[in-house]
């Protein structure tokens, strides 16, 4: 039993520890081949909010001997919720488009994107899931975990109508296609936006003993 427990309070930490290193490699490797600029990204900015995270929540789990604050606990799930929506994006979207011309390695796992697009958003999922006790994901917290999508979304959609940036994913070129297509993608990335937050909150109540 005394092991058993001693494994329970070490996953959670070696995995957060573990996603600070990659996170760190990946952004690393980002942001000397594009600089800032990369901030632009989804990709890059749910990468980030993953690495800030698991730094608030390892502060917070010494802190506390074990246990971890609400502020903590709701930072891990959105940013598992975001690194969630750029792992199904890349593979389900991103990857069919790069396939004509060639590219899709590249988007899949060249790169930052081996950290970004694989390793970082299945080890957060798995680490939120399945080791991180407390914090139980109620309705009021499923909806504040699209938040960071739906302000990307609307933010970025407001840019490109303006025309003050291009992109920076095919989705987003309001102009380069009809608007109910505009209007498709928004629902379909919403969609699994709210697929991903209320698939990674029940099995977090299910599997990680969530409830303190």
């Amino acid at each position: 039993m005394a092991d058993r427990n001693k494994m329970a309070r070490l996953l959670p930490v070696a995995a957060n520890a573990s996603l600070i290193v990659l996170e760190l490699i990946g952004s690393s490797i980002s942001f000397q081949r594009g600089g800032f600029g990369n901030l632009r990204w989804y990709t890059v900015l749910s990468n980030v909010f993953a690495l800030v995270s698991s730094v608030v929540w390892l502060i917070s789990y010494i802190r506390r001997g074990g246990k971890v604050g609400f502020i903590a606990g709701m930072m891990r799930y959105l940013a598992s919720c975001c690194l969630a929506v750029t792992f199904l994006t890349v593979i389900f979207v991103l990857v069919p488009m790069a396939m004509p011309s060639g590219t899709a390695a590249n988007v899949l796992y060249k790169g930052p994107q081996i950290y970004h697009h694989i390793l970082c958003p299945i080890l957060s999922c798995v680490s939120f899931i399945f080791f991180e006790q407390g914090m139980t994901v109620d309705r009021k917290k499923l909806t504040a975990a699209l938040a960071p999508t739906m302000l990307y979304a609307v933010v970025f959609v407001i840019l490109n109508l303006l025309k003050v940036v291009y992109g920076p994913y095919p989705f987003l070129h309001v102009y380069e296609q009809p608007w109910f297509i505009s209007v498709l993608w928004a629902a379909v990335i919403g969609g699994v936006a709210a697929a991903s937050a209320w698939a990674i909150g029940k099995l977090r109540n299910k599997f990680s003993g969530a409830g303190a």
